[in-house]
């Protein structure tokens, strides 16, 4: 494996992905929770608790971009787009483009699921639905969630957060999540397509923790690497 940057990313970019995709992510269709609160981490603006909600799941994001209006939300959801369709269109061949028939495709599904959510981001940001908050400590107390989702954050930024940085964090989401219930994470690769190198530490440590830790593997593919998630089990 070569180690060109796939994307070149300074600082952590605002996530902006639907629900289809988590489903995809975290083969979600037949596993989501019958019951119980759903927490997104480091959610940016994706629509993901939007659609929960309209499906009548009690779900909730967290994310230090909530500190925004929604217009300012908005303008700096744009922004990223542009910036983020531009650094993709120079590399286009070191993707994966099975779940999205092109890049029009994929900026297009962008777009969506930020109106999406900042429509719903206006109605709610004032009800508690969206959260400001940050890894590696977050505002909720202990054994509050059925399923808590991470994507396209820990170990993406590998190379700007470490070791300690993603332990905590992991243990964080494990603390706010119920006995019984689960913890998703994707990808396990970074920018340069490599899978954490201190995964296996990381694992050992959680199930320290008597957690229950597996990686699955995704019908999901945009990084070439990345055809895995994190499970994580609370017993």
């Amino acid at each position: 494996m070569n180690n060109e940057t796939l994307y070149d990313q300074q600082g952590v970019a605002m996530t902006c992905r639907s629900f289809k995709e988590y489903c995809r992510m975290f083969l979600l269709e037949d596993e989501l929770p019958r019951h119980g609160r759903i927490l997104d981490v480091a959610s940016g603006a994706s629509s993901f608790t939007s659609e929960l909600c309209e499906r009548g799941y009690e779900a909730y994001a967290c994310d230090p971009l909530y500190k925004l209006t929604p217009d300012a939300m908005q303008k700096h959801g744009l922004a990223e787009h542009e910036l983020a369709s531009a650094k993709l269109a120079a590399k286009q061949h070191a993707f994966v483009w099975k779940d999205y028939a092109s890049l029009q495709e994929h900026d297009e599904l962008r777009q969506a699921s930020l109106q999406q959510f900042i429509a719903h981001y206006r109605n709610n940001s004032a009800h508690s639905r969206y959260v400001v908050g940050a890894l590696p400590k977050l505002p909720f107390p202990d054994h509050t969630f059925e399923l808590v989702c991470c994507n396209h954050f820990l170990f993406l930024y590998q190379e700007q957060f470490d070791e300690n940085f993603h332990l905590e964090a992991l243990l964080e989401m494990l603390r706010v999540t119920k006995q019984g219930g689960r913890i998703v994470v994707y990808p396990l690769v970074g920018f340069r397509n490599e899978i954490y190198p201190k995964l296996p530490l990381l694992i050992e440590r959680l199930q320290e923790q008597h957690a229950e830790v597996r990686l699955r593997s995704t019908t999901f593919r945009f990084l070439p690497a990345a055809d895995q998630f994190l499970e994580i089990i609370k017993r």
